[in-house]
């Protein structure tokens, strides 16, 4: 189990490193926070005052550093106060109610874009070097190196703006009046973010699926699965592929701040209202409650998973317990 130990240790090294950045970061962009809620007015300055004695800003910066500590790591929920642009919502209640959405859409575009790449490279391995393997390593390189930003804008373009199919912005339409109506609506609007965060992921996964199946062809058991007169079929079904899951188990578990970036610019460009979005919105209006709490919780999630995933791949392979 030396494995897991040296992976703790680097995550709690990275967790460090990440919560001394979440602070200081933040206050090292221009401007005072406390001056986009005042209007021009007369008493601007004085409003600017109490703004900023409101939120501790006019606190010794030791003083602002050793109360975010206290407050993320003595208490729970972690207490990252209460938002700027959000007032009175606490960045905990922001966060709870948009990680829903978030895991959604990144859950769901992992499991169709690993779908899509397993029955592909599934293809691909009765048939390597031929039209339909090139045409699908082809395909899953351009979505790989297109940005998905990219390919967000082509599908709001094509299919939101022009085609009118799918909504623009938001998630749900407000307006519904029964569960089954608001589950119709959230669906209606995840369809194209869902579509763009899966064609960015299934480039990785299907490169993944398709290389590690190349090598598994080579090994000693398929050849000796052929002599036995075993169907293509069952080879590639029943051999093949369980054999080169252990790569993306892996690529996966070490990708999560990769699919949490991406989830990110996938939300900023659909209007998506997941923690994505609210991360974009802390970054526009100098948030740092939410700057801070938003990047701190997404850095566990990233870790968690991470840990998740090692443990997954020292259950796969048993060379990892040594």
């Amino acid at each position: 189990m030396d494995f897991i130990k040296r992976r703790i240790v680097t995550y709690i090294v990275i967790l460090l490193i990440v919560v001394n950045l979440d602070f200081f970061l933040p206050r090292l962009a221009p401007g005072n926070p406390a001056q986009l809620f005042v209007s021009n007015s007369l008493n601007s300055q004085l409003q600017t005052q109490l703004i900023t004695a409101r939120f501790g800003l006019n606190q010794p910066l030791y003083v602002q550093y050793y109360d975010f500590l206290r407050n993320i790591f003595l208490t729970w929920p972690p207490d990252f106060g209460i938002s700027f642009q959000y007032y009175p919502n606490t960045v905990w209640s922001l966060f709870v109610s948009r990680i829903g959405w978030t895991a959604l859409l990144i859950g769901a575009s992992i499991a169709l874009s690993v779908l899509i790449a397993y029955f592909m490279a599934r293809r691909s391995a009765l048939s390597l070097g031929g039209k339909s393997d090139t045409g699908f390593l082809y395909g899953s390189i351009s979505f790989q190196t297109i940005p998905i930003y990219w390919v967000g804008m082509i599908l709001l373009w094509v299919f939101g703006f022009e085609l009118k199919w799918f909504p623009t912005f938001g998630n749900v339409n407000t307006e519904v009046s029964s569960s089954l109506d608001y589950w119709a609506s959230a669906l209606y609007h995840s369809v194209l973010p869902l579509v763009a965060m899966t064609l960015s992921v299934f480039g990785q996964n299907y490169l993944i699926l398709r290389g590690s199946v190349q090598e598994v062809l080579k090994s000693d058991f398929v050849t000796s699965a052929k002599t036995r007169g075993l169907r293509d079929q069952v080879i590639s079904s029943t051999y093949i592929l369980r054999s080169s899951l252990l790569p993306l188990v892996s690529v996966l578990s070490f990708s999560i701040a990769s699919l949490i970036s991406r989830d990110v610019l996938v939300e900023a460009v659909f209007g998506y209202n997941g923690v994505g979005d609210l991360l974009v919105d802390g970054v526009v209006n100098h948030d740092y409650p939410v700057l801070e709490g938003t990047l701190f919780l997404l850095t566990l999630i990233i870790i968690v998973g991470g840990l998740i995933g090692d443990l997954i791949l020292v259950r796969l392979d048993p060379r990892l317990r040594r």
